[in-house]
């Protein structure tokens, strides 16, 4: 697994060489699963321009090394089409986006990934543009974790912490855990552990996390150390405590 924080210090490697870093994770709030990395591609294209990679683009992963490669030409990437970093993502947008890069419809299907258990399988899944136009408009389930990091969380009985970072499985890239940090409210307090499930909304209005969580059932919650990601039985078992 890897962290938000983590990710961002990490290089992006193209099929024909390094473009840059990852600046960003754009998560679904629904689905809880990261959509898009937004690329720092500063040293290459205009600071004007800001592109995002598709997890269905993610070849591989080096977490010894801090790199992922992309299976793309920097000139692919520097051809797609670019966002409004300060805008959400519209529907529209991701419609464009597959299309040039000739991926299936993630939001057709059951799934976080649509029919596909994981994103790479939707690559070269063209489906038929019919189909998205005969979908009701969807509201915007986008979320950055840049911005979301920060934001106070709201149990249901008053405020604790706030959300410090992400963790994401980087095979199927879903998230699954937020770690919220209690010294703002608790001097000398934890980063405690909490599953997406017990997130009830967050509100960009008032910068909370809103958690289906009494302030006792949060602090139950299992602390984590951040320094052993990298331990996949450590992991297994704060997931587990986690649940409990």
């Amino acid at each position: 697994m890897i962290s938000h924080k983590q990710i961002t210090h990490y290089s992006i490697h193209a099929t024909d060489g390094d473009i840059g870093g990852c600046k960003d994770i754009l998560f679904d709030d629904q689905d809880f699963v990261a959509r898009y990395l937004v690329a720092d591609t500063n040293s290459w294209l205009p600071m004007s321009r800001k592109v995002v990679i598709s997890p269905i683009s993610v070849s591989k992963v080096n977490t010894d090394e801090q790199w992922l490669a992309i299976n793309m030409s920097s000139q692919e990437l520097k051809d797609s089409p670019s966002i409004d970093e300060h805008k959400p993502l519209s529907r529209e947008y991701e419609e464009t986006l597959f299309k040039y890069f000739g991926y299936g419809y993630y939001w057709i299907g059951p799934g976080a990934w649509g029919d596909f258990a994981h994103p790479t399988e939707l690559a070269d899944k063209e489906m038929e543009q019919t189909l998205a136009e005969d979908a009701a408009e969807p509201a915007n389930h986008l979320r950055s974790c840049s911005e979301v990091h920060g934001y106070d969380v709201a149990t249901l009985d008053e405020d604790v912490g706030h959300i410090t970072d992400f963790i994401f499985d980087h095979t199927g890239w879903s998230l699954r855990l937020l770690v919220i940090d209690t010294n703002n409210w608790l001097p000398g307090g934890k980063k405690l552990a909490v599953l997406p499930k017990d997130i009830d909304t967050i509100d960009w209005s008032s910068h909370k996390v809103h958690v289906n969580l009494t302030q006792e059932q949060l602090m139950d919650k299992p602390e984590i150390d951040m320094d052993k990601l990298a331990d996949a039985s450590y992991l297994e078992s704060i997931l587990s405590k986690a649940e409990q």
